[in-house]
């Protein structure tokens, strides 16, 4: 008997379980609404594909924190005030699913935490909290150590190195290394090329209906399905391959594998798949650019480089202790350098949402299917709550600056139950590699500070090459 054909998330339909996503709103079904002021201009596409974080800023600046406008003939939402983040994200969330982009993700995370609806999103959730419980990612600090000063041998004093793909390489050996141990140790070249692609493909989704394209019988778009099989085979060899030779590991993949509810549900092969899937792309990429950026605004204010190698010296002496992590996260001058760096380069810059229901945010009645966007970008360089918002000033964040704020003014991981789980695991590995760096070394831009190529992360253009000094 001929074996049914395999569906990989590439081919597999939208879950039933998930809200339907409703009929976007064109020019003529809102005549009547009493929708807030936004851009108009024949090139107004044009202009949002240009520069997106721009024109949105523009937006916001010039017709306030909610604006209107059409993309594709379809209306979109801007909502940038934190009252409003905090109504999409908290306490009206369940009235928006994801937004454009998301369905071709999905192509290739599957079900996974990105990408995933209600119900699956929160059953999910709830599966992977214990392995992401902040007891445990301090575990993984040491593996996080010894990875970075195996990678930075290769530098030497003197030579310039491109620091975009040096953080991607690095990063993803680390993600890599803490989820899947050695059994991706052949595959590691395979994966990350997939992963290019796939992300290349993923992060040109922000205009509505460019999903239809994918069928296209062109080589462009055949290497998009491509990789996405491609990482789907790798993720689910691994997992099977752990089931049926019953192997046990104190790795991430093995948590998830043994990861049960107190009534005995577990996630199934294929979640586990797609979360790990999930885990290499969002656990990389965006803790890449972060670097990147952080060198660079480093590079321009080499006054914090003596500070940090200070507290370099001071963290590491806790290393192999019970409290090295707690040492990380506490370390005061890391911490607010990688919070100023959140805060001006989010790697997640765009948050976007269909409305599902009518809702009301800042006042303003918001129609069911409208696209509506939040953005980290735009909120976060906002003068209200931000003095200067376009500095580079780590110091504004002293003093439980944070706590300060209102709710939604600041969120680089977003919120509520959408807010990034791997948010502290991100934050222990950026500030490692920060400070492990600060300790061994300097780094300086080799040409212009970078300027921003913002797909669905805020990502610097080019390799961004930096010439690597003695410490002072």
């Amino acid at each position: 008997m001929a074996q049914p054909e395999l569906i990989t998330p590439f081919q597999a339909p939208r879950p039933e379980s998930y809200a339907p996503i409703p009929q976007p709103l064109h020019r003529r079904d809102v005549r009547s609404l009493d929708l807030p002021p936004g851009p108009t201009s024949a090139l107004l596409t044009l202009k949002f594909q240009r520069d997106t974080p721009g024109f949105l800023r523009q937006a916001r600046d010039e017709y306030g924190s909610m604006v209107s406008f059409f993309l594709g003939g379809q209306l979109f939402i801007g909502a940038f005030g934190a009252e409003m983040v905090h109504d999409i994200a908290v306490s009206k969330q369940h009235d928006f699913i994801k937004g454009v982009g998301f369905e071709r993700m999905r192509k290739v995370l599957g079900t996974g935490l990105l990408t995933n609806e209600e119900p699956i999103h929160l059953r999910h959730r709830r599966l992977m909290q214990s392995p992401f419980h902040i007891s445990k990612i301090s575990s993984y600090a040491q593996t996080m150590v010894e990875l970075t000063r195996r990678h930075l041998k290769k530098w030497k004093v003197g030579e310039v190195v491109a620091i975009g793909p040096e953080m991607m390489s690095l990063t993803f050996d680390i993600v890599a290394d803490i989820l899947f141990g050695s059994d991706i140790s052949g595959e590691t070249e395979r994966v990350q090329r997939s992963m290019h692609i796939a992300i290349d493909r993923i992060e040109r989704t922000m205009l509505p209906g460019l999903d239809k394209f994918d069928s296209w019988p062109l080589p462009y778009f055949r290497k998009f399905k491509d990789a996405a099989d491609d990482l789907y085979n790798v993720a689910t060899t691994i997992v099977e391959n752990r089931l049926r030779n019953e192997i046990k590991r104190d790795d991430l993949l093995g948590l998830l594998l043994e990861a049960e509810t107190k009534d005995g549900e577990k996630l199934t092969p294929a979640e586990v798949s797609d979360e790990t899937l999930t885990l290499i792309l969002s656990g990389h990429e965006t803790t890449a650019n972060v670097l990147t950026w952080a060198f660079s605004y480093l590079s321009e204010h080499p006054q914090y480089w003596v500070p940090l190698a200070a507290e370099a010296e001071v963290v590491f002496k806790h290393q192999g202790a019970d409290d090295f992590a707690l040492q990380i996260f506490s370390a005061p001058i890391v911490s607010t350098i990688f919070s100023e760096v959140l805060r001006l380069c989010p790697p997640v810059w765009v948050a976007p949402r269909r409305a599902i229901n009518d809702v009301e945010l800042g006042g303003i009645k918001v129609p069911r299917g409208a696209h509506v966007l939040m953005s980290q970008y735009v909120t976060h360089r906002d003068p209200r709550y931000f003095d200067n918002p376009d500095e580079f000033r780590p110091e504004r964040w002293q003093k439980d600056f944070e706590k300060s704020l209102p709710r939604g003014a600041y969120f680089p991981f977003g919120a509520g139950t959408r807010k990034c789980l791997g948010d502290q695991f991100a934050l222990l590995e950026g500030r490692i590699i920060i400070l492990e760096i600060a300790r061994q070394m300097r780094l300086e831009l080799a040409e212009v500070f970078p300027t921003a190529q913002p797909r669905a992360t805020y990502r610097p253009k080019g390799r961004v090459p930096m010439r690597v000094l003695a410490k002072l």
